[in-house]
Formats: C-alpha cells, structure tokens, sequence
C-alpha cells in the first residue's frame, strides 16, 4: 500500500480535495432535488450515484418552501438515521430553513420504515393512527423465520388486511413520503403480497393526500432503489407489481454517474460482483448494452458464448476525482496464512494511516464479511486500543466497547475509527475503506449473495479499499486479475461463456422488470 502519492501529495491532501467537491454541488442533482412533483417519481442507479442526496435534498426543498407539507422520509438501514439527518439538515440550512429532527411539532419526520423500541417508524405511526395493532419483528418470526423484508411484508400486509376488514376508508395523513433503499422494500414470494401488490409500497402510497383531488391517483410517493445493490430481494419489479396493474408511471430518473466510489474501485466491486473472470464465466449481471449504459458503463463485443467482451467506464459517468489526483493504486490486497496476521495487519496499517498519513480516524471504516460473527471486528478493536486509538464497533453503547446492539440507530461517532458489519455498513460510506474476511467469499465463490456482500463492503469507499483475507482460494487470482487490467489498460476485458445463472435483460426505456445480480445477505449484528 503506497504511503504517499507519486506525485508527492499525501493522502491527507486528497481527502482535503475530495472534501471540497461535495455532491449538491453537481447542477444536474440540484435540479433534480428541485423539481416541482405532484406524482410518483422514482429514481434508478448505482450505488453512490447521489439518490440519497437528492431524496435528502428534495425533502428539505419542500420542507424549506412549503413548510405546511407533511412530509415523511423513510428507510430499510437502521444505521443511516445520523447519515440521512446530517444531510437534511444540512441542505435545510442550505435553503435558509432549519430542521430538528427531535422536534415532535416539525411538518418534516425522518422516519425508520418499522421502528423499533424507542424509536418509532413509519409503520407503528400509521398503526397508532388508524388504532391497529402493531407487530415487532419477534412477534412475526416466531415459528416462521424470514428475511427482514420478508417479516416487515407480513406486517405491512396485516396492516391492509385489518383496515380492510374494518371497511373502513384509508385515512391520509401525509403529503409527501420519500423512500430510500426501495430495493429492499419489496418482497418476491406472492403469498407475501397484498391483492397481486407489494404492501409496504402500497400502504405509503394509501398514506398520501393527493395534491389535486380531482385526480387523486397522483400523489406524491418518492422512492430510490439501487440498481445492482439489491439486498432483500431476487427481483427489481415493474412499478405495476407495486401498485397494480392499473398504474401508469410518468416520472422515473436512471443515475449513471457515481460520485461516492473512483471509477477504479467501482469496475472491479461490479466485476467481482459478477464474477466477470468466474473460472466457469460470468455468473450473473447484464447482458446487453442497454442495460450496461444504464449503469453508466461502454461495452464493446456481444454477449455470446466464446466472444470477448471489453467494459469501460466513461469519463462523463465518473465524478469522484481521486483517480485523479492520486496515481497510486486505490485497491490493495492483502492474504495471510493465519487470521491473528490479517488482524494485526489492518491494525498496523490503520495507525500508519492517523500518525504518518495524517488521517482523522472518522475517516477510516473496517466492515466484516462474517455475518455470523463479529469476532475479527472485535479483535481489530481491541488491538487499535492497545495502540491509543479511539474505536467504535457500530452499535456499540459507547466508543472503546465491544458489545454490541445498545445503539442500533447509530452507525458511528466522532473521532473514531469505524468498525462494522457488513449489513450496517450499507448506504454508510468511508474514505479508506478496510474490508476483512475476504476467505468467506473464496469459500463459496459461486455464491452470488456472498459476492453481492463484497460488491456492497467495496462501495462504500469514497477513495481507497484494502481487501484482507486468508488461505488460498482461486478467488484471490480473480481479483487479481481484475486489478492487473485496470491497474495497466482501465478496462475490463473477459470472455463470455454462456447466460449467468442471474441476468438482467430489460431495456433502459422498459420498466426494470428481472433480476437483480444482488441477492438477500443474511442479517446478524452478533
């Protein structure tokens, strides 16, 4: 891992840059966060192609301007509550307004799309008012285990199916209700859906007062998904499997351009999500040009078996700029023979990055692959103590603490290193990004979920990645060989086999109907 840039910069000085470049600054995001909206809009993309900014940044628009809308903006991640409240009020402030996220008056309410004890979420509050009984994951799991989205279907479905029974009419309660993480929101078994639609998507849409009464299928229902960070669900639905068959989407924005992760450490977390140099070929993805272009990428060669394919990011769809700025390599691989070496590595490497490389430890973010247990974050915890830096295990009841679970609400704090699983770190994000247990993946490298856990861990970086792991696996060699290509040519070029065993074939103008490469991660905090 190279301690300074070549061209004499530090990697103090390029975060000091990239710090500078912040994503509301992009005109295209701002108009789009701007625009006037009085009917479902949804917007498509990558991960760190800016959705959450712009949901952050249109509901504090409509906050700032109308304050007598009431607005809700809900999610799936517990952990982004400090992310998401951070950015609207910094954008509120932005607009000349101002936003307290515990003020219990304010029109503007950020809320967790379930909840939890303390906390409540979009559900418990249309529940509490339409005086419904709730019900909280345990009471769901009970005897039928699930994926969370699965038991939050359940729950959401319930919900209709009682105030149907009730006969009586929805009650509307707010104007505006933006949801981010909308992947995975929905749900693919259709036992779990409510009349052929996706129950919470429709009990938010049911939530909504119409802008125009004498239309009222027109309300204003925001929601992002990312495009190939699918994390509870096989499927991206058409928006006529959410609302029905009757539904007619006017408003739907593709975003091609990644500002979070350099173009670099985007190709090779799509690749390896991929497995574009799968010994036995691509195991899942797009195969056609469209939907490449969609995810901001140029494809030369066709998608038939023995034909070469070359993939290249053009520079109009890159908007980080350290690639730019840093000619070092931005991904470095480290394997060991033993995992008291990997921990010890990142450890070192970690206080190499405060005390030489002049990092702030918030900067820095370690997330675990191993989702049954969080033994090697714990382990790079405490040996970053023994060393005098200050720690924060997600979760966590207070920094320098290796129980976990007393905060699930909070994701970091202030002058610590971040230490995460893999589940908690999604939508987070950090400026070197360290990523353990790499030797999970090579253990089962045709499982698509567990490559699906790499591809999210690897976007999380906004400017350097060190994947770390142990043993010999022929994934190493794969990574390897994706970092050779875009370390010496910045494309990838590889030989298409035969159809992935998930592909993703509908057309950039179509609905995006298939199946996403990214599938469930199992959900463990332990």
């Amino acid at each position: 891992m190279s301690l300074k840039n070549p061209g004499g910069a530090s990697r103090a000085d390029v975060l000091r840059r990239l710090r500078m470049q912040f994503v509301q600054g992009d005109l295209e995001v701002e108009r789009l966060a701007k625009e006037t909206v009085t009917e479902p809009q949804r917007f498509r993309g990558i991960a760190g192609s800016g959705k959450t900014h712009i949901l952050c940044q249109r509901a504090a628009y409509m906050h700032c301007k109308q304050p007598d809308l009431r607005i809700v903006y809900t999610f799936f991640t517990r952990s982004l509550y400090g992310y998401i409240e951070y950015w609207i009020k910094f954008y509120c402030r932005m607009y000349g307004g101002e936003f307290d996220p515990d003020d219990p008056e304010s029109t503007l309410r950020i809320l967790h799309a379930w909840g939890g004890a303390g906390r409540t979420g979009f559900y418990r509050t249309l529940c509490d008012h339409h005086d419904i009984d709730f019900f909280s994951p345990e009471d769901l799991s009970e005897g039928r285990p699930g994926a969370p989205n699965e038991l939050f279907a359940r729950a959401c479905k319930s919900f209709l199916q009682i105030q149907e029974s009730k006969d009586l009419d929805f009650d509307p309660i707010f104007d505006a209700v933006l949801i981010d993480e909308g992947q995975d929101l929905i749900v693919d078994r259709e036992d779990l859906l409510y009349q052929g639609k996706q129950p919470f998507f429709w009990m938010a849409y049911q939530s909504l007062r119409p802008p125009d009464p004498e239309r009222p299928e027109r309300r204003r229902l925001i929601w992002a998904y990312d495009e190939y960070q699918n994390t509870s669900s096989v499927r991206i639905p058409a928006s006529k499997e959410i609302f029905g068959e009757e539904f007619i989407l006017r408003k739907s924005v593709i975003m091609r351009r990644c500002y979070r992760t350099p173009a670099p450490i985007l190709m090779a977390a799509h690749a390896i999500g991929m497995g574009l140099f799968f010994r036995e070929g691509m195991l899942a993805g797009p195969t056609t040009k469209a939907e490449w272009s969609a995810l901001g990428y140029d494809v030369e060669g066709e998608f038939k078996s023995g034909r070469q394919v070359r993939i290249t990011r053009p520079e109009e769809c890159t908007a980080n700029i350290v690639p730019d700025i840093w000619d070092g390599h931005l991904i470095d691989l480290q394997v060991f023979s033993r995992r008291e070496e990997e921990v010890s590595f990142v450890a070192r490497s970690i206080q190499r990055d405060i005390t030489m490389n002049g990092l702030r430890p918030e900067d820095i973010l370690v997330v675990s692959l191993n989702t049954r247990s969080n033994a090697g974050l714990r382990s790079v915890a405490e040996e970053l103590m023994e060393r005098g830096i200050e720690t924060y295990i997600s979760s966590a009841p207070a920094k320098n603490r290796l129980a976990t679970g007393a905060r699930p609400d909070t994701f970091s704090e202030a002058g610590c290193v971040t230490l995460s699983s893999i589940n908690r770190a999604k939508g987070n994000e950090g400026n070197v990004v360290y990523i353990l247990g790499f030797d999970i993946i090579g253990r089962n490298d045709e499982s698509i979920p567990l490559r699906n856990s790499l591809f999210v861990a690897m976007t999380r970086s906004r400017a350097w990645v060190t994947l770390t792991g142990i043993g010999r696996y022929p994934i190493y060699e794969e990574m390897k060989t994706i970092l050779e290509q875009l370390r010496s040519t910045g494309a990838l070029n590889f030989t298409y086999r035969s159809r992935p065993k998930i592909a993703f074939d509908a057309g950039v103008d179509a609905e995006p109907e298939g199946v996403s490469y990214q599938q469930i991660l199992s959900y463990s905090d332990d």
